[in-house]
């Protein structure tokens, strides 16, 4: 599918008192050594991180520094790692957050078990690298020197589940792209104009480190959980594509989630269990499929810089990425209703390779778009 790196949300027991849903939330973790059993056994789990490097493929897991279940062992061993109230009492880290306690960073053999916790599963299983829970919410200082004593083991991936431009800073290879996700469902509901996806972009080139590099998505196991699947969000499978081709073509990494490249239709709760059939739709994973591999084998698209071009609409959202003499011109009609768009004066008239059809076209200056129609092209 074009995919070069599978993040599993945490692969550790779930913790039993206090639990939410049926299953309990993944990321209220009980043993920090275990593999949950329901997933299979320490031996499954090798063989599964084997094989995905057999591929040529990474594979990182979910790292939960910030808070603990409350039936993890460290409650009745280590009380003092754990934040306290005023009257003594073990907290959670926020009112809602009922089924985990929140770690206190201030204790310094907490910050050692965690980091010692975290370099077992690089030794004992080779993984590539750590997807960080609440990055935020764990001091900075902390993920410097952890990152830092990891690093010294071997080279990692590390993704913070953040969107701050300090986690660079902190060691972080990647941050999660938030604010561009959030505006593209404000763009694709009409609530926001598409010049307003380029200001973001502008802000984050002054913000962000020159190298960075953000994840860029249209769900994730949070939004698809709380909030709803990008069939809705984008209002139909058409907009959701439409969307993703977007994400894809901007700068920064694509990322799916899974139940998306089969554009499985029901929201899937975090404490419970679902049954994907990943034969369901292939014309759907036969689109993401499509897009992904594009991504990985093009260097325009992971390297070259952004241009915004005019379109003459504000329902269409065209820009060039270019690479030295190379560019892709990308062209996206944010509407379910086809929409007229004018290519300036210096694209207007050439011929060019549809990257998608595989095909020559040639546009005159003023041409229309379908509903949700993207088009992807390369002068010949």
């Amino acid at each position: 599918m074009g995919i070069n790196t599978i993040w599993l949300m945490p692969v550790q027991p779930i913790g039993k008192v206090n639990k939410k849903g049926a299953y309990g939330s993944p990321y209220s973790i009980s043993d920090y050594y275990k593999v949950n059993p329901d997933f299979g056994t320490v031996a499954d789990f090798k063989r599964l991180v084997d094989s995905v490097h057999a591929k040529g493929m990474y594979l990182i897991i979910d790292e939960v520094a910030n808070h603990t279940a409350w039936d993890n062992g460290w409650i009745y061993t280590n009380p003092d790692w754990y934040t306290h109230d005023s009257a003594g009492k073990i907290i959670p880290p926020n009112p809602d957050w009922t089924d985990v306690a929140d770690l206190n960073y201030d204790n310094s053999q907490l910050r050692a078990e965690m980091i010692k916790s975290m370099k077992y599963w690089i030794d004992s299983f080779n993984i590539d690298g750590y997807r960080c829970d609440a990055a935020s919410m764990v001091p900075d200082d902390f993920w410097k020197s952890c990152i830092d004593t990891l690093r010294k083991m071997r080279p990692l991936l590390m993704l913070a589940e953040s969107d701050d431009p300090k986690m660079y800073k902190d060691g972080f290879d990647i941050t999660y792209g938030w604010n561009m996700y959030h505006d593209l469902i404000h763009i694709w509901k009409g609530d926001s104009l598409t010049s307003s996806l380029f200001r973001i972009l502008a802000s984050d080139e002054v913000n962000y480190p020159a190298e960075y590099h953000a994840i860029r998505f249209i769900t994730d196991h949070d939004e698809n959980s709380w909030d709803d699947v990008p069939q809705v969000k984008f209002l139909n499978e058409d907009g959701a594509k439409a969307a993703f081709v977007t994400m894809v073509t901007l700068p920064g990494v694509p990322f799916i989630y899974q139940g998306q490249e089969v554009g499985y239709p029901q929201k899937i709760n975090l404490f419970e269990k679902y049954n994907i059939d990943w034969n369901e739709n292939p014309e759907v994973r036969s689109f993401y499929t499509t897009m992904l591999t594009l991504y990985d084998s093009s260097e325009i698209l992971q390297n070259g810089r952004l241009e915004k071009i005019n379109s003459g609409s504000e329902d269409v959202l065209m820009f060039n990425r270019i690479l030295e003499h190379d560019s892709m011109t990308v062209m996206v009609n944010v509407r379910n209703h086809p929409v007229n768009i004018v290519l300036p004066g210096v694209l207007a008239g050439k011929s060019y390779c549809s990257v998608l059809k595989n095909k020559a076209v040639k546009h005159s200056k003023s041409f229309q778009l379908g509903p949700y129609e993207y088009e992807i092209l390369q002068f010949q």
